[in-house]
């Protein structure tokens, strides 16, 4: 049971985000929790599916502990085991298989117990929501899904667009529904001998979710973004999924800094983007102090709420409550500035997890921002492709786009050429550009 203090600074940070952001639903367990959230109402009631008028929103919850538990090796009692899987070379084939679809997490440095295991949602059957385990046993409870994904439903559901909202309610129930493959199906099996049963549960923290429109872009980057994504049907499923599951998180980090950002009357954010293999030059450092300057805005803006909502209190106790949320650099900050490093690096916008961080992209993530940045089937010459990065996202890769901002003023333009030219060549390596001369390079997401 959490604490007063703790319930006041979740307060706080649900007021500030409109989502209750903490370190412990970081990076991929964002998209985790959304894919659940959608895959149980598509259990239930399919056709509730981003409904704007369904609130609070119901779905069905299964834990997969039975799967999980065979895939990390983790307590089944023998009596459960005989009567699912027949003999110890198919439950060795069975461990094989599941614990190569375990998620994995950056940072981690040990093998997880099974409720800290979760599978990769490649096929709808794999889906699953939280678990924990109480008095030895398997319970679907909330443990490393905190709101980020029911954030993420609720952007999608309030879409103003409504042609966008129903194609990708469309888009999303033909990602998620039952596959009927292989995989599927064994999934499904050992589902029916999961500990925890399935149940319908009632989803109040997405009800109160605000999206903050007025001080982020975000909320409509991320409905272009996985409807762009999902529209692209040709492509495999698998990797529709594995671009929604690096696109949906860095939506919400990029959106805690920006409404931070808004909270402190301060103007747009830049993002210097470092593409290049010098670990020496200007654009790095620059990039590197955006890191700091950025994590240190987010703890600005908490304490800066805190602050008002201690001059709205009126109560006799209300200095001693509030005084610990008021400091510099207060505890309850920690987790929501984590949250925002630690899902940057999760989904490859950083260069590493700790040490000397600086703004990147690595492949996965680079095709996802590609997917959900150009329209299905569409071509953009590459120069115009860096202009619309910087227009949609503020993310500043080339020496046109720096001297926007008078970066150019600080650091040498031809620094900036230097890294546009070794962006361009992440993309080609990646397939997401063609070269057909000097004067016509066009990024695609489909591969050539």
């Amino acid at each position: 049971m959490p604490s007063a203090g703790e319930r006041m600074g979740t307060r706080i940070v649900q007021d500030l985000f409109g989502t209750p952001i903490q370190s412990q639903g970081r990076g991929f367990y964002v998209s985790l929790e959304f894919f659940a959230i959608v895959r149980g109402v598509l259990e239930s009631n399919p056709e509730n599916l981003l409904s704007p008028e369904k609130s609070p929103i119901e779905y069905q919850q299964i834990s997969h502990d039975f799967a999980r538990r065979i895939a990390t090796k983790g307590p089944i009692s023998a009596e459960t085991l005989s009567a699912a899987v027949s003999g110890d070379q198919t439950l060795d084939i069975l461990h094989a298989l599941f614990s190569s679809l375990i998620v994995e997490i950056p940072g981690r440095r040990k093998s997880p117990e099974w409720f800290a295991a979760h599978l990769y949602p490649f096929v709808g059957e794999l889906v699953h929501y939280d678990a924990v385990r109480r008095r030895g046993e398997p319970k679907i409870e909330r443990y490393q899904f905190r709101d980020g994904g029911g954030w993420a439903y609720h952007v999608l559901r309030t879409d103003s667009d409504a042609e966008r909202r129903e194609s990708t309610a469309v888009l999303l129930t033909a990602l998620l529904t039952d596959s009927n493959s292989a995989l599927g199906r064994v999934a499904k099996a050992l589902h029916a001998h999961d500990a925890a049963p399935a149940l319908i549960f009632a989803d109040n923290s997405e009800t109160e979710t605000e999206n903050h429109e007025d001080l982020s872009p975000w909320p409509e980057h991320l409905r272009r973004g996985v409807n762009w994504i999902c529209g692209r049907s040709y492509s495999p499923k698998a990797k529709r999924t594995e671009q929604l599951m690096h696109w949906i998180p860095y939506c919400l980090a990029r959106h805690e800094l920006a409404v931070a950002r808004g909270h402190l009357h301060l103007n747009r954010e830049y993002v210097t983007i470092d593409a290049t293999r010098n670990s020496a030059n200007q654009l790095r450092a620059n990039s590197q102090s955006l890191v700091r300057d950025f994590s240190w805005q987010i703890t600005q803006a908490l304490t800066s709420r805190a602050r008002e909502l201690r001059a709205g209190d009126n109560a006799d106790d209300a200095t001693d409550r509030w005084s610990r949320f008021l400091e510099p650099n207060a505890n309850f900050t920690h987790s929501p500035k984590a949250f925002f490093l630690s899902t940057m690096a999760a989904v490859g916008a950083l260069n590493a997890a700790s040490g000397k961080r600086h703004f990147t992209f690595k492949p996965p993530l680079l095709d996802a921002l590609v997917c959900a940045s150009i329209e299905p089937g569409a071509e953009v010459e590459y120069n115009e492709f860096l202009r619309q990065l910087f227009d949609k996202y503020a993310l500043v890769i080339s020496h046109r786009t720096a001297s926007d901002t008078g970066l150019t003023l600080d650091i040498d333009a031809g620094v900036f050429s230097v890294n546009a030219e070794a962006f361009r060549s992440r993309l080609q390596q990646s397939g997401l550009l063609t070269h057909y001369s000097d004067a016509t390079r066009l990024v695609h997401a489909e591969m050539k």
